[in-house]
């Protein structure tokens, strides 16, 4: 697939099962970084659009109407439209950002370990994942892994409240389990342990990134934070 063809069809839908545009991914780096970034930054329009509306707030509730209305319309559009379409959708993100409150970092978390959205990562990164190919990613945050850490699904770069970041999905005994490699200095505000409904996470510093793990099972999210701790360096 052609260069122009491939970036047409990422920005009509970032998530796209089209197998011409999963092999062209997965034969090119670059093409494969491209569809992360953008697929990252639907990801966040999307997010910012779930944000609950405040009662008694017309403003607040005519925008998010306007939002419901664009997304229902979003598939329809020609890539130019939809591109075009999504460049005004991130300039209002900071705005919405600020309506979420100061859980910004956490809320992208647990939106980005959602099953429909672990899915699509999963079928996009094809056969599961080498340990190569996943130091040729952690390079951007100057980082290597030099131990299993277990069966990784997928391992993607993606936007943590505007931060760029490492999320790898790895199999348990029990189920998915996300982990995310967010630079140190941009990632403050993320507590130690976190929780949200049946989602239990927990973060550590290593060095000069944070490490982020996200999964439904308590135990098995403290097992892959000691392995982790042991397998990466930076």
């Amino acid at each position: 697939m052609d260069e122009l063809t491939f970036r047409r069809t990422i920005y009509a839908d970032p998530n796209t099962q089209d197998p011409d545009v999963i092999k062209a991914a997965m034969d090119d780096p670059s093409k494969q970084a491209f569809w992360d970034e953008v697929k990252a930054l639907d990801a966040q329009m999307v997010q910012a659009m779930n944000i609950p509306v405040p009662e008694n707030f017309a403003e607040k509730l005519i925008l998010r109407q306007g939002m419901d209305e664009f997304t229902q319309r979003r598939q329809k559009r020609p890539w130019y439209v939809a591109m075009a379409a999504s460049v005004a959708m991130f300039a209002g993100i900071g705005y919405m950002t600020l309506l979420a409150g100061d859980n910004g970092l956490a809320n992208d978390v647990f939106a980005h370990v959602s099953h429909e959205y672990m899915e699509k990562e999963i079928m996009m990164s094809g056969a599961g994942v080498s340990n190569d190919k996943i130091n040729e990613k952690m390079a951007t945050f100057n980082g290597k892994l030099s131990e299993e850490i277990g069966d990784v699904v997928s391992a993607n770069y993606c936007y943590l409240d505007k931060i760029k970041s490492l999320h790898m999905i790895i199999k348990g005994e029990k189920g998915l389990i996300s982990l995310f490699i967010v630079p140190d200095n941009e990632s403050k505000e993320l507590k130690e342990d976190f929780s949200k409904d049946d989602l239990v996470g927990s973060s550590f510093l290593l060095e000069s990134a944070k490490i982020i793990i996200v999964g439904d099972d308590k135990s098995e999210v403290a097992k892959l934070q000691q392995t982790a701790k042991a397998a990466f360096t930076f």
